[in-house]
């Protein structure tokens, strides 16, 4: 190898690494995808089953709804799989001993898509 090119080797190997994405020199960031979460009925007392429809998932793509309740509990529910349309349909019955309030539900995806969505316990 000529000697005049052999000092650009370091700088040039430098130079890669440093502009390469690799975990720990970059920080990486996902897209979420935005999909949509329907509750049915909104409003009910403790007992009634609330029906949740997750859309706008890649089909095949695991999921879970997580509840967050009005006394700061996360109840996580059982992984789902989106259907071919994107489409998970669930359910959620608060029971007797579950505090009167708004809930926040997330339907969260393990490929990045979230929707999220609200229903309400009364007395």
């Amino acid at each position: 190898m000529p000697r005049r090119l052999q000092p650009l080797i370091p700088v040039t190997l430098v130079l890669l690494l440093l502009g390469a994405p690799a975990c720990g020199l970059r920080h990486h960031t996902i897209a979420t995808r935005k999909g949509t979460l329907t509750i049915a009925p909104t409003t009910g007392k403790a007992g009634t089953s609330f029906m949740l429809s997750a859309a706008g998932f890649r089909p095949g793509e695991s999921m879970t709804f997580e509840i967050d309740g009005p006394n700061k509990t996360r109840f996580v529910g059982p992984p789902h799989t989106a259907d071919p349309t994107g489409m998970v349909v669930g359910s959620y019955k608060p029971q007797s001993t579950d505090p009167v309030g708004v809930y926040t539900i997330l339907a969260v995806g393990n490929e990045a898509t979230r929707a999220q969505g609200t229903l309400t316990v009364t007395p």
